[in-house]
């Protein structure tokens, strides 16, 4: 094993720790979304900064549901709004 392989490993496992600590939160949505055929990805800073081991103020997702699905998906599991 070389030393970017070293590398990557720790970057991965420090990604690994960081969305693992969001899963309490996060299980849930992911399961509405999967329940209905749907994927849910975690997308962006977000990603950037499990990979630094950072802690994520804000979390980015991206989905193939259409708005008006994502909407009827997570009413009960967060604020939302419309424009």
């Amino acid at each position: 094993m070389n030393f970017q392989d070293t590398q990557l490993i720790g970057v991965l496992a420090r990604a690994e720790s960081t969305v693992s600590s969001l899963s309490s939160l996060l299980g849930g949505l992911v399961e509405k979304f999967a329940a209905r055929g749907y994927s849910l990805y975690l997308v962006g800073g977000s990603v950037r900064d499990a990979l630094l081991g950072r802690d994520m103020p804000d979390l980015d997702f991206t989905t193939d549901a259409r708005p008006d699905h994502i909407v009827r998906l997570i009413r009960d599991w967060a604020d939302t709004w419309r424009d």
